[in-house]
């Protein structure tokens, strides 16, 4: 028997998979354009388009290392702009700003287009699985503690979205956070400042890398935050479902 046309489901809610939980929500597109500026890549990680991310990320880390803009960065902070000027290398930089120009206007469309979406979808009402069993493993939902989920994300970049399903995204964080963190000798310039050696602290350090960490960390800790409270919200919802469909009487009227 074919399925009428009526009851198919064209945007759905969400989609669950052994490996993440898709979720149409609403977001605030300037906001997501806030993290392309902060790093490109980032807004659109923060819309569920990770291959879009990773790539935009990935080459902006490399444009970057290459053309030394967070060495110029930090001449330019500490007034040294003539060694700025000689690090800089401009064809690079050119380049680095048209991407960084096109993530910024890609992320903001694509937050318009995915927030008319999650609308049609809260009104079309289709089902949400609440799991999904396979070979690689088992995912469902359940409630998520949005400050423990910031607490991993501080020890761990990519362990906030481990905890909230995200597991590719994590897998991605956690690579790109420890890459991050031993390019630019992180850890032990913190073993050297807690043991008041400041001076081998600043010595060991690689700047170009460094520069890297504030806008990660930052991405990583507002990222698994904001999935924990999606994911809550979406539980709820697939509850409220789930009770309507199956208990609630049909000649029920809803108050006014």
């Amino acid at each position: 028997m074919q399925q009428s046309q009526a009851s198919v489901i064209r945007r759905p809610k969400s989609a669950i998979s052994t490996y993440s939980v898709a979720i149409f929500h609403l977001r605030n597109p300037f906001v997501t354009v806030w993290w392309s500026l902060a790093y490109p890549g980032f807004g659109h990680l923060r819309l569920g388009s990770t291959i879009k991310g990773v790539f935009f990320f990935v080459g902006e880390l490399l444009i970057n290392l290459h053309a030394k803009l967070n060495l110029a960065i930090i001449y330019s902070f500490t007034g040294n702009f003539a060694m700025a000027k000689q690090v800089l290398r401009l064809d690079l930089l050119l380049l680095y700003c048209g991407i960084l120009t096109f993530a910024v206007w890609d992320s903001y469309r694509v937050a318009l287009e995915t927030n008319k979406f999650s609308v049609l979808a809260d009104h079309e009402n289709g089902p949400i699985d609440p799991m999904i069993m396979g070979s690689a493993g088992l995912n469902s939902l359940d409630k998520r503690n949005p400050w423990l989920a910031v607490a991993w994300s501080i020890l761990i970049p990519g362990a906030g979205q481990l905890y909230c399903l995200a597991l590719v995204e994590a897998f991605f964080m956690m690579i790109g956070g420890i890459s991050i963190m031993y390019f630019s000798h992180f850890l032990p310039a913190v073993h050297y400042t807690f043991l008041g050696q400041f001076a081998q602290a600043k010595a060991v350090v690689d700047w170009q890398w460094l520069l890297n960490i504030p806008s990660f960390y930052c991405f990583s800790i507002y990222d698994a935050y904001v999935k924990a409270v999606e994911l809550n919200k979406l539980f709820d919802q697939e509850q409220a479902q789930f009770m309507r469909n199956n208990y609630q009487s049909t000649t029920f009227k809803m108050p006014i």
